[in-house]
């Protein structure tokens, strides 16, 4: 028979001062706040398309919905998922390295299309060459630190040592044993 948990009912934990992860959590909010430089995509859609787009008088209704809709994933998953991880608590640690895989992947997939992009030069392109490069270079920073962290140093992903005995949430100043976790 197998026992199930609630996340409410986690032991307490303490962050580890050696390894509190506070580099990401600056990273996480810095990249959170940036990403709120995407809602004008969603409340001002026509006019942020036509900066963006090669053809602007190609703009309609669908371009205008997929717009908001990617501004949407941006704003309210992406922001959400990095300010849960700049959180010093069990579920704002455990989500760091799943956080930085999703946006490491997310601009994995997205810099060969804005070069596929960039490529056509102009023809059948739906981006001018400078936006398509621009996005890349506004891309590829943020992925290359994603691979730095996750790779090469995850211990800035920061760690916790569980309470023994204790009850819920993150503790502040209690004693205890303590038990490391990965």
């Amino acid at each position: 028979m197998s026992s199930s948990k609630s996340p409410a009912s986690n032991p307490v934990i303490i962050p580890d001062p050696n390894q509190n992860g506070s580099t990401i959590r600056k990273a996480f909010v810095l990249e959170a706040i940036a990403n709120l430089f995407t809602i004008p995509l969603i409340t001002n859609t026509r006019f942020i398309l036509s900066i963006l787009l090669l053809r602007p008088y190609d703009i309609n209704p669908a371009s205008i919905l997929f717009a908001r809709l990617f501004g949407g994933i941006v704003v309210g998953g992406l922001t959400s998922a990095l300010l849960a991880g700049a959180t010093n608590t069990r579920n704002g640690i455990e989500s760091r390295r799943p956080t930085y895989l999703l946006l490491g992947v997310g601009e994995a997939v997205l810099i060969p299309i804005l070069a596929l992009e960039a490529a056509k030069g102009g023809r059948d392109a739906a981006l001018s060459m400078k936006v398509a490069l621009g996005s890349i270079g506004l891309l590829l920073p943020p992925l290359m630190w994603r691979c730095y962290v996750l790779f090469v140093r995850p211990d800035l992903l920061g760690r916790y040592s569980e309470v023994a005995g204790g009850g819920s949430g993150v503790a502040a100043g209690v004693g205890g044993s303590r038990t490391k976790c990965e």
